[in-house]
């Protein structure tokens, strides 16, 4: 487990993440898992938890995104796509 020493140590790991966050939107591909509660009901947080792990498996860099309810309970999970220039793919 890391442990932070000081504020110095903390505000380098806060830039890092930063800086990785920021990397990977500009690569443009982005996953929205939807995770509020129709959705967590639904079996969205094991789904992003497989995409997460998948990802990291494989070594891929892309920025996976928590987002609310989006009105459509009964259709959850819904896992949205986003690539630059693209039209947005969802999973239902």
């Amino acid at each position: 487990m890391l442990k932070v020493k000081s504020m110095e140590e903390l505000e380098k790991i806060r830039k890092e993440i930063i800086r990785d966050i920021e990397e990977r939107e500009r690569k443009g591909i982005e996953i929205m898992v939807g995770m509020g509660t129709c959705g967590i009901a639904a079996g969205a947080k094991s789904i992003r938890n497989a995409i997460l792990g998948e990802l990291k498996r494989k070594e891929v860099e892309v920025t996976v995104k928590s987002t609310g309810c989006i009105g459509r309970c009964s259709e959850e999970p819904i896992i949205t796509i986003k690539k630059n220039n693209y039209k947005k793919i969802k999973y239902q």
